[in-house]
Order: structure tokens, then C-alpha cells, then sequence
């Protein structure tokens, strides 16, 4: 990347209570803005945005949506360039939990595919390629450990027993790693403590299971947990709800990146009723 790209200096924090809808925090901002950066997004545009911390306050989370998808679209009118999704497997994961986003993203890769070339390539990761159980009767085994495995553009972090991924040094310095190099970190269910335990939540709204909320706030409270939502987009991070909800996420993950028709068509090939909520559906339309 380019050195003078406007948001790598120092920009004062927003003033608090800033009108303009749900402020996305500074860190954020740089992060989206170096994404529309990286998708063609005029440097003059971001520039101004740059030198300008009160009207970057007024960037709602909306607006981002909205960006992000105009400008993923417009790459998208090239060719699309394959990410790859990373999905952590370890022992008593849930298996909707990784399943569900696992089959979107397959899906996904053919929907949104240019020609030969698919939008996603899918495959999993655990601490080694050992067999490992889910709900007690599913044996799966991992396609990479984490001493091989290719180097992601989206990780999910699915729920389950996520004390095997919190407890292990070496598994939470590689999902340390793919966190920080990646451009969306996923949760589903409890798999938010993962990210929780990396303090890549601190100062964000999200959401997990209705069954593990109490626990998520007391162990983590700078972060505030809302209910009755089946995903938060935080822009890099996106946390769901769970089980089922993990699929809701990633479908928004598909919108968000390849434009609503691929997730609609998605969704369509799931036999999955997807109704995204209005204010999100609104900001997709303009990337159909």
C-alpha cells in the first residue's frame, strides 16, 4: 500500500454524541477507509474524509455498509479475485455452528463466481489434522493445521467448546495472526470469546448466544453485548448469534462483498429464508 494513505497518520478521536447515526470507532474507519482504498474509492474522497475527525464521526454504520458494498460491486465489474476462508475446527465445536457458514460460503463461491474463477475457496483449520469430534457423534478432520495453513482473508471462529482454542498458546497465536492479517474476523455463538480473549472486541457491540450473554459481559466489559440480534457487523468484525444465526451472518458477509443477488441466489440454492433487515437490504440494493 501506498504510504500516504490518508488514514495511516494520527486523526483526533470523534467527539462523543456526535449527530449522524451510530458512530463506527476510529480504528475502524482507517480499516474501512483502506478497504474502499484498496476497491478504487477516490483518494481525493478519502483525503478529505482524513483531515476531517467531526465528519468522520458522522460516518454511521450504515453509510459503511452501504460503501463497502458500492465499492465491492465496482470491483466486482473486474475480476473477482478468490478470498480465502478459514474455519477453525477444534474438539466439541458445534456443528451448525461451522457447518452453516461453511455451506454459504461454498455456495457462495459459485454464485459469485467470474468465470473459472470462484469468489471463495473454503477449507478448515485445526491445531493439527487429528480427527476431532462434534456433538459427540460427528468425527471431522481438518484439511490444514495450523502450521500449514494458507493464510486467510475471512476466519470463523465457530462456538462450542472454545476453551480447546482459548487454553492453547499455539492456537491463539495463529488465530492471532489470522485476526490481524485478515479482513473480516467471524464469530458464531460462544466462538465471540475467541475474539473476546484476542481484545479485538474492546469497545464494540456485538452479539453471541442468548445462553452465554451473561457470561460474555462479565468477562469481557469493555464490550457491550446486545440481545435480540441475530448478527453485529463491526465492520472488520462480525459476531452472530446461535447456531442457526451464524448463517444469517455469513449470508450478510456474501451481500456485504459480492452485492445481494449473490446472497439472495445463495440463499435460493439453501432453500434458506433469508430477510435481512431493512436498513441493511436498503444499503445492499445499490450492489445488485
Amino acid at each position: 500500500m501506498h504510504s500516504s494513505f490518508p488514514f495511516d497518520r494520527e486523526t483526533r478521536n470523534p467527539r462523543p454524541g456526535t449527530p449522524g447515526g451510530t458512530p463506527v470507532d476510529l480504528p475502524e474507519q482507517r480499516a474501512v477507509a483502506r478497504r474502499l482504498y484498496e476497491l478504487g474509492v477516490s483518494r481525493l474522497v478519502l483525503s478529505i474524509l482524513g483531515r476531517s475527525g467531526p465528519m468522520i464521526a458522522r460516518v454511521s454504520a450504515t453509510t459503511v455498509f452501504c460503501l463497502l458494498a458500492i465499492a465491492g460491486s465496482a470491483n466486482a465489474a473486474g475480476k473477482t479475485r478468490t478470498r480465502n476462508v478459514a474455519i477453525v475446527l477444534y474438539d466439541h465445536v458445534e456443528l451448525l455452528d461451522f457447518a452453516g457458514p461453511g455451506e454459504v460460503f461454498a455456495a457462495a463461491a459459485r454464485a459469485g463466481a467470474t468465470g473459472d474463477e470462484p469468489a471463495f475457496r473454503v477449507y478448515t483449520v485445526g491445531r493439527s489434522k487429528s480427527p476431532l469430534i462434534s456433538e459427540g457423534f460427528v468425527k471431522i478432520v481438518p484439511e490444514f493445521s495450523i502450521e500449514d495453513a494458507p493464510k486467510p482473508d475471512l476466519v470463523v471462529f465457530p462456538g462450542g467448546g472454545v476453551q480447546s482454542i482459548v487454553g492453547d498458546p499455539a492456537l491463539m497465536a495463529w488465530a492471532r495472526s489470522a485476526v490481524d492479517s485478515s479482513e473480516i474476523a467471524f464469530s458464531v455463538c460462544n466462538g465471540a470469546f475467541v475474539l473476546g480473549s484476542l481484545g479485538v472486541l474492546d469497545g464494540k457491540t456485538v452479539t453471541t448466544h442468548f445462553g452465554a450473554m451473561s457470561r460474555l459481559r462479565s468477562s469481557f466489559p469493555k464490550v457491550t453485548v446486545q440481545e435480540g440480534r441475530r448478527f453485529v457487523d463491526n465492520g472488520k468484525i462480525v459476531t452472530t448469534a446461535g447456531v442457526s444465526a451464524g448463517i444469517d451472518g455469513a449470508l450478510h458477509v456474501v451481500a456485504r462483498l459480492l452485492g445481494r443477488a449473490a446472497a439472495d441466489e445463495t440463499a435460493r440454492y439453501m432453500e434458506y429464508r433469508w430477510a435481512p433487515e431493512p436498513y441493511l437490504a436498503q444499503s445492499y440494493a445499490s450492489s445488485k
